[in-house]
């Protein structure tokens, strides 16, 4: 009878002990979590593991949503799937890399130069003339979602002359947009993407001066696999009557091209 009083009571310490929080490093846990680990100069290591690939659980038996773990090994044997170091989640279903700052990386843009040069084109009354502004080359060694940018300013002047002033009232029609001439197989080299349109109306007043420049900004954010690409950034113009666009007069004029990695 002994033996049970003395058993008894270690059970009750044993099962308060299981259900408590533990802390490491702090007498009092905070309440609100399970594990509380208090350190002024140390850090947490998460297991260190060589996933296969993104839809794999390997090495683990299965996918365990909320399972987290450091990735130690490149491995793109699984094109469509691959993983590089880093620290992983998982969904219940795959892998998910967290991004860090380090991985964005900035193609183009960031800086301020100007990166378009005045071009002009002459429109001729009731025709579609598009222009390319700049090519872009790069290449994405991870599949990426991408952020495409662009500020255009436009200026619009009599055919044939860039500082001739408008006096004819019509509706002149602008849309910059992007679009791929060369890009990996599944993404399309004839869609625009990224589209933003303006119009303008010069005024009829006795003066007919030029007010100034009118600013387009594209813009689109387009997951993209491995692979090279050469993008265009496009201007095209419609008018009923023929005139002169300026692209790029403008001293706000950039284009920013900026890729997150996905895995």
């Amino acid at each position: 009878m002994k033996t049970v009083n003395f058993i008894v009571p270690f059970l009750f310490v044993g099962f308060s002990i299981i259900r408590a929080q533990i802390g490491i490093g702090t007498a009092s846990p905070n309440a609100n979590a399970m594990l509380d680990v208090t350190t002024t100069n140390k850090g947490v290591l998460f297991p260190r593991v060589a996933l296969v690939s993104t839809n794999s659980a390997s090495p683990l038996s299965a996918h365990v949503a909320g399972m987290t773990v450091y990735n130690t090994v490149t491995n793109t044997s699984v094109a469509s799937n691959p993983v590089y170091p880093g620290l992983y989640y998982n969904d219940g279903t795959q892998w998910l890399r967290k991004s860090t700052w380090n991985d964005v990386r900035s193609i183009t843009g960031g800086s301020i130069n100007d990166p378009i040069s005045l071009i002009t084109a002459d429109v001729a009354a009731q025709t579609s003339l598009s222009t390319v502004l700049s090519t872009i080359s790069f290449t994405l060694d991870r599949p990426s979602t991408v952020e495409f940018s662009a500020n255009v300013s436009t200026r619009y002047t009599a055919s044939g002359s860039n500082t001739t002033p408008l006096s004819d009232g019509a509706v002149k029609l602008c849309t910059v947009n992007f679009q791929f001439t060369t890009a990996p197989s599944g993404v399309s080299t004839t869609a625009f993407f990224g589209d933003h349109s303006t119009s303008y109306t010069n005024s009829l007043s006795a003066a007919g001066t030029v007010t100034g420049d009118v600013y387009v900004n594209p813009y689109g954010v387009v997951t993209l696999p491995v692979g090279s690409y050469v993008l265009n950034l496009r201007g095209s113009v419609l008018s009923g009557t023929a005139f002169r666009i300026g692209y790029g007069g403008g001293t706000r004029d950039m284009i920013n091209i900026k890729a997150t990695p996905l895995q």
